[in-house]
């Protein structure tokens, strides 16, 4: 595996790890109010080109922000970057991965995007399992661990 993606795939974990915990509340709260339910059935029930449309619209605004924020964190803003990667992977997960959730049956009716998508997520599973497998990812893991153990603390306190 190129160090390249074997790195993209750490931060992408790494955010989703340190994000999801927050992130769930908030979906499961957003998914109460009817307008978001309605919006919801709409995306599940829309023909499959109509959800393609869907997903693009957020995933070409958001995901070149992400690699912009990666940018920045190279060129010498570590927290601004940092801040923006988090802000973008957020609004991602509330939209383009949410529009995905919901229109996947019918997406998957798409013969080009189902094998893309086969293969995307292939490439994505060897790579987990790889990073999964490595001394680092397990040190990693062991310090996030701490850290909400600690974050836990706070909060309780």
């Amino acid at each position: 595996m190129s160090a390249p993606i074997a790195a993209a795939v750490l931060v992408y974990r790494a955010l989703d790890r340190l994000l999801g915990p927050l992130v769930r509340p908030i979906l499961r709260r957003l998914g109460e109010f009817e307008l978001l339910q309605r919006l919801g059935r709409a995306i599940a029930e829309a023909p499959p080109y109509v959800v393609l449309a869907l997903l693009a619209v957020p995933f070409l605004l958001i995901e070149p922000l992400k690699a912009l924020s990666l940018y920045w964190m190279a060129v010498g803003h570590p927290w601004e970057g940092g801040a923006a990667l988090a802000a973008c992977h957020l609004l991602s997960i509330l939209t383009s991965e949410r529009v995905l959730h919901l229109g996947k049956p019918k997406l998957m009716t798409i013969p080009w995007f189902a094998r893309g998508y086969v293969f995307v997520a292939d490439v994505r599973d060897r790579a987990l399992a790889w990073l999964h497998a490595t001394a680092a990812w397990r040190l990693g893991l062991a310090a996030a661990d701490r850290a909400k153990a600690v974050a836990r603390r706070w909060f309780r306190a």
